[in-house]
C-alpha cells in the first residue's frame, strides 16, 4: 500500500512538471517577441533620426541660399532704384514721357568694388569706397552692411574712432537690422581702447541677453569675462 501511494505521488509530481514546461517555453517565446519588437522600433527610430538630421542639413543649406539670394536681390533693388531715379527727376521738370537713364555707376558695382578692396586688405581704399557708396545711396538695401564693412576697414588701419562711429551709425539708423548683434559686439570692442569700459560692458551684456544663441554672444561672454 505504501509503495502504491509513493508511485501515485511520483506520478502526480511528474504531471505537474510536465504541465509547467510548456508555460515556460511560452514565456520565453513572448519575451523574444517583445525584444524583437523593441529592436525593430529602435531601428525605425534610428532611421527617422537620420532622416531628421538630413532634413535639418537641407534646411540650413536652404537658409544660407535664401540669405544669399536676399542679399543679391537687395543689390538689384538698389540698381533699379538708381536707374529709375533720374527719369523721375526728368518727369517732374517737364511733361515729356520719362525715359530711364542709366546711372554712371550702379550701386551694386560700387559696393562690390569696395568689398573687393576690403577682402584684399586695401582697407583705406575700402573705407573710402563704402563712404562714397553711403553718400550716394544712404537709404539703399545694403546700407547697414556698408556701415559694418566701413567700420571694419577703419578698425583695420587703426582709425578706431571712425570705426566706432560707423558701427554706432548702423545701430542708430537701422535698429532692426539683422547685423545688430555683430554691430553691438564690434562697437563694444572698438570703444574699449578709447577708455569707455563701462559702456562697452553694457553693449556686450546686451548681445548676450538679446542674442543668446548667436556666435556673437559667445564672444561677448568671453570678452566680459576678461573685463571682470
Amino acid at each position: 500500500m505504501k509503495n502504491i501511494c509513493t508511485l501515485i505521488l511520483i506520478g502526480s509530481a511528474g504531471s505537474l512538471l510536465s504541465g509547467c514546461l510548456p508555460a515556460s517555453q511560452q514565456d520565453i517565446s513572448e519575451l523574444k517577441a517583445i525584444v524583437s519588437q523593441m529592436q525593430a522600433n529602435q531601428a525605425e527610430l534610428a532611421s527617422k533620426m537620420d532622416e531628421l538630421n538630413q532634413n535639418l542639413a537641407v534646411s540650413n543649406e536652404n537658409l544660407e541660399q535664401t540669405g544669399s539670394q536676399i542679399s543679391g536681390l537687395s543689390a538689384k533693388l538698389d540698381d533699379i532704384s538708381a536707374v529709375l531715379r533720374p527719369s523721375a527727376r526728368v518727369a517732374a521738370s517737364s511733361e515729356e514721357i520719362p525715359v530711364a537713364q542709366p546711372a554712371a555707376v550702379l550701386p551694386s558695382d560700387l559696393f562690390t568694388e569696395a568689398k573687393n578692396h576690403l577682402d584684399k586688405g586695401a582697407y583705406e581704399t575700402a573705407a573710402a569706397g563704402f563712404k562714397l557708396y553711403l553718400s550716394k545711396y544712404p537709404e539703399s538695401e545694403q546700407a547697414d552692411q556698408a556701415y559694418l564693412y566701413m567700420g571694419d576697414a577703419y578698425i583695420a588701419v587703426g582709425q578706431t574712432k571712425k570705426g566706432a562711429v560707423a558701427y554706432a551709425t548702423l545701430l542708430q539708423q537701422f535698429p532692426k537690422s539683422k547685423l545688430t548683434a555683430s554691430a553691438r559686439l564690434k562697437y563694444a570692442l572698438s570703444i574699449l581702447p578709447l577708455g569707455k569700459t563701462e559702456e562697452a560692458k553694457r553693449y556686450l551684456a546686451s548681445v548676450v541677453q538679446d542674442f543668446p544663441q548667436s556666435s556673437e554672444a559667445v564672444q561677448a561672454k568671453a570678452e566680459l569675462a576678461k573685463l571682470k
